[in-house]
């Protein structure tokens, strides 16, 4: 047996993250295309041509900048437990 393992699994593989990016890229486009095949029988700004895509975008980017503020005021030293 080899000192190095064998990982033959297909997450494993150097161009499966491309992949994975491609296709959801693939898929939100078809998403968004989608929208215009539906009919919005309401008013207002959340009937919008694909307000769930940048609502969830500034929703998303919101959420990385609140939770990098929290860490800042929760994190604690690396030697907290070693005191």
């Amino acid at each position: 047996m080899s000192d190095q393992i064998q990982n033959n699994h297909w997450l494993d593989h150097p161009e499966t993250p491309k992949r994975l990016w491609m296709a959801l890229a693939v898929i939100l486009v078809l998403l968004l295309v989608g929208e215009l095949f539906v009919t919005h029988h309401h008013e207002g700004f959340m009937f919008s041509f694909g307000f769930h895509a940048w609502f969830g975008f500034i929703v998303g980017g919101g959420s990385i900048v609140l939770s990098k503020g929290w860490k800042k005021i929760l994190k604690r030293k690396d030697t907290y437990y070693n005191e």
